[in-house]
């Protein structure tokens, strides 16, 4: 990935967001960053890393909700935004498919020149580098994260920590990926471990509160290798073909995460944040009922079960899905799309909230997690178990009818149901759990001749970059395969 000079002081010296009060008339610029770092200059440039590590993760959610049926962009103001995740192509040069790529890999390359100035600065401590480090690594790994998830059995270019006028990245497999960001979150582990019980040498924003020492943060950094262990069991030849490895590894991270039984603190965790602060960004997602935007579709309140009593839909349902004020009706073609219900899944107090933050990872998020990986890791009843808590004080649904004789594709069902609400227009997990399990044909298309592809392409600039032709690599995405050139 041959990042371009002024995308990385862009990601780099991004100042003033994260609810923080900083002047940009200082910000210092990469090399005086590298070359003279001192605990001033780093403490901006962390800022910078909080701010861009947010970057992308509305385009995120709407988009790969669109790929799941989650929801749908209505604003007209592109037509590939409709065109392309409900009648495809997804192709590699276009405005939807391309995208969700070049704005993490300008974040890592962020955390790649914080990395490599904070062991210079003579004004930290061991143990606040060490801390930094921790801290910055885990961002990384998380943006590597979304890379993954997005491109899936297409690889990505992990080794990226090369001068700009490189040679592109060699290019891994999926699971070679996961492989890199487990590494990535267990050295960010050591490093901040070896913190002590020193503080991070700069603020930390307030949706991190719960994790803002580093003893704190590895409760969230192991809760990210439990994630990413599990993901990788379900990917292509993940674990190298062992995928109990995988979630043994998961259920030891969870153990040491900030998983919590308690249902009211379900929604504790790990936030960015947004504010209409000056020079900081605002969460978009959060559209009053008469926005125009963005809607939920129909089929959340179709699938949705019902609660003990069946007088009730799914609670989850009920708590993130409201109708629309004002209506609007798009067209994809010829071919409607109602717009009559949206999102409430950011609002506060009953209002839409342009300051509510976005979870990277939450308490009900690891339940289910804990219960995926008990499930495939032998230990049933504890699945089935996790399953339960969450459906039944979630949901308020009555207990599942799973048992541990059950096959595991009734457990993949009930799993994937409950992440689907659960998870619900955060992080496109109805779409990435269907892709994992080979379960792509359950979401439905919506539109006659439509398309539900199984990933994200690679984009145009990084097939040129790498002389490869893009073609049609399935009937729903239009790329270029650099593992196979």
């Amino acid at each position: 990935m041959r990042t371009r000079h002024f995308a990385i002081a862009a990601a780099l010296l991004v100042l003033g967001g994260c609810n923080f009060d900083i002047l940009n008339t200082n910000q210092p610029t990469q090399d005086d960053l590298v070359n003279n770092p001192n605990r001033v200059k780093l403490a901006a440039a962390a800022t910078g890393l909080f701010a861009s590590a947010r970057g992308g993760i509305q385009a995120l959610i709407w988009r790969l909700g669109s790929m799941g049926r989650e929801g749908i962009n209505l604003s007209g103001n592109n037509q590939p935004d409709f065109q392309e995740p409900y009648f495809g192509p997804v192709t590699a040069g276009g405005s939807f498919g391309g995208t969700l790529y070049i704005d993490r890999y300008a974040h890592i390359r962020s955390a790649n020149i914080y990395l490599a100035a904070v062991d210079k600065a003579p004004d930290l401590t061991a143990a606040e580098k060490a801390a930094s480090k921790g801290l910055a690594k885990t961002f990384k790994a998380i943006a590597f994260a979304y890379v993954i998830e997005t491109r899936a059995q297409l690889g990505a270019a992990v080794d990226v920590d090369l001068p700009v006028s490189s040679a592109p990245a060699p290019w891994v497999s999926e699971d070679s990926v996961w492989g890199y960001i487990i590494g990535l979150l267990n050295d960010a582990q050591t490093d901040l471990t070896a913190a002590g019980s020193a503080d991070f040498p700069f603020p930390v924003p307030a949706g991190l509160n719960a994790f803002n020492t580093p003893a704190t943060f590895i409760q969230l950094n192991r809760a990210l290798a439990a994630k990413a262990n599990v993901l990788r069991a379900t990917a292509l030849n993940g674990c190298g073909g062992a995928p109990a490895v995988c979630y043994a590894a998961a259920l030891t991270a969870l153990g040491a995460s900030f998983l919590d039984p308690t249902p009211a603190n379900f929604q504790q965790g790990a936030y960015f944040d947004f504010s209409n602060g000056p020079g900081d960004a605002t969460n978009g997602l959060s559209e009053p009922l008469n926005g125009l935007s963005f809607y939920a579709l129909q089929d959340n309140l179709t699938d949705a079960r019902l609660q003990t009593g069946g007088a009730l839909k799914d609670q989850r349902v009920l708590d993130k899905i409201a109708p629309a004020t004002d209506v609007n009706n798009g067209l994809l073609g010829s071919i409607p799309i109602p717009g009559e219900l949206k999102f409430t899944v950011f609002f506060t107090g009953g209002q839409a909230d342009e300051n509510h933050g976005i979870p990277i990872i939450k308490d009900e998020e690891l339940i289910l997690l804990r219960a995926e990986a008990s499930w495939f890791g032998g230990n049933k009843a504890q699945g089935i178990s996790d399953l339960d808590l969450v459906r039944q004080n979630s949901g308020g649904l009555p207990a599942t009818a799973l048992t541990t004789g059950s096959p595991d594709s009734a457990f993949v069902t009930e799993l994937l149901y409950n992440r689907r609400l659960s998870l619900l227009w955060e992080q496109g997990a109805r779409w990435i759990d269907a892709r994992r399990f080979g379960r792509l044909s359950d979401i439905p298309v919506d539109v006659p001749a439509g398309n539900v592809a199984p990933y994200m392409p690679v984009p145009l600039t990084e097939c040129q970059a790498r002389n490869i032709a893009t073609k049609p690599v399935t009937n729903d995405v239009v790329t270029c395969t650099p593992l196979t050139p």
